[in-house]
């Protein structure tokens, strides 16, 4: 059974950074940075919710999370209340919400705060997800989509939120640090998805997996500390994935009797990532190039860059029916994929 995607809709904050401007910052910052030529260089522009000098100034944790909690909820509520608009739907019509956020914790988690502020049942199901990391996005579809075969009359809606900027550490010089600076972006997407016959059109997902790489904890994730989040990225990680990840695709799309990838969402962790995807599936250019534009546009937004990738799909599928697949990575290190279905 097919669960479809009725809408998917983003937000960003305003301050913008090209890649210009940020290694800039980063000198002033590290006079060691020049050094270092292009090694960190990434390109395109990033979103950020507070001035880009303000990320300079040392911050606790504490103070951190106040100003994720507000922007968190500004950025959620302005993508759910677009997605409900491109869906014809009204809050009070949402049966099961999943927030997906790794950059910053709320109890009540956020998916109350936007039950209250948009007007939803008070019988709302809800299942915030926080430790996933990267790969949120992805599961949180696969999750939806498992609901919707159990409860096809239902409606689903799905908001990931990141705001990594407010993870940086600027007393820390580290590689990992610098390369998190470089990549990560903030931002929110919201997709909106049902079962059933309610809407057999549109792009649908058609089964969902998980894949856990063993001995792969240390390569990515976040170590919480007294001041903070430190970002932990592993230059090995994306060897693993091009080592790793064919192998897992190929058990998939057999599974799923998939002959053939028309088009590919693959979670825009950065150039190196989305190379070891390239190389450990063996697949041309024009396959990666919307997960590439996603990274140009508002770079790594972690959880939420998959449905931001889906969302500039969807434009261009055209008017043939066609075949996909969805990949999200993540801290395990992580492999969740999703067969995906274009039906004009």
């Amino acid at each position: 059974m097919a669960s479809t995607l009725l809408a998917i809709e983003t937000a960003l904050p305003p301050f913008l950074l090209d890649a210009g401007a940020r290694r800039t910052l980063l000198e002033n910052l590290w006079p060691s940075v020049k050094r270092m030529g292009t090694a960190i260089e990434d390109g395109g522009t990033r979103y950020l919710v507070v001035p880009p000098g303000q990320l300079m100034t040392k911050r606790g944790l504490g103070e951190s999370m106040e100003i994720y909690a507000a922007q968190a909820t500004r950025l959620a509520e302005d993508a759910t209340r677009r997605a409900l608009d491109a869906a014809s739907l009204g809050a009070d019509e949402i049966d099961l919400v999943i927030s997906v956020s790794c950059t910053g914790y709320m109890i009540p988690s956020l998916d109350v705060y936007l039950a209250e502020r948009l007007g939803m049942r008070s019988d709302v199901v809800r299942l915030p997800i926080t430790q996933l990391g990267c790969s949120g996005g992805a599961a949180a579809l696969g999750f939806a989509h498992r609901h919707l075969v159990a409860f096809p009359g239902q409606r689903v809606l799905v908001i990931a939120v990141e705001l990594p900027s407010l993870t940086f550490q600027p007393d820390d010089a580290s590689r990992d640090n610098l390369t998190a600076a470089m990549v990560f972006g903030d931002g929110a997407a919201a997709a909106i998805l049902t079962g059933g016959d309610r809407a057999p059109r549109g792009l649908q997902l058609l089964s969902a997996a998980s894949q856990r790489v063993g001995a792969s904890t240390q390569l990515l994730g976040y170590d919480l500390k007294g001041d903070g989040f430190h970002v932990v990225l592993d230059r090995r990680l994306p060897k693993l994935i091009e080592t790793s990840l064919g192998d897992v695709v190929r058990a998939f799309l057999e599974q799923a009797e998939m002959g053939r990838i028309d088009f590919l969402a693959a979670h825009g962790g950065g150039p190196r990532i989305l190379d070891g995807i390239q190389s450990a599936l063996g697949i041309d250019d024009a396959l990666l190039a919307p997960s590439r534009e996603t990274f140009d546009q508002v770079g790594n937004v972690s959880s939420a860059s998959i449905l931001f990738t889906l969302k500039g799909l969807i434009g261009s599928l055209g008017d043939a029916p066609s075949d996909g697949l969805g990949i999200g990575l993540g801290p395990g290190v992580s492999i969740e994929l999703m067969q995906l279905g274009w039906r004009p």
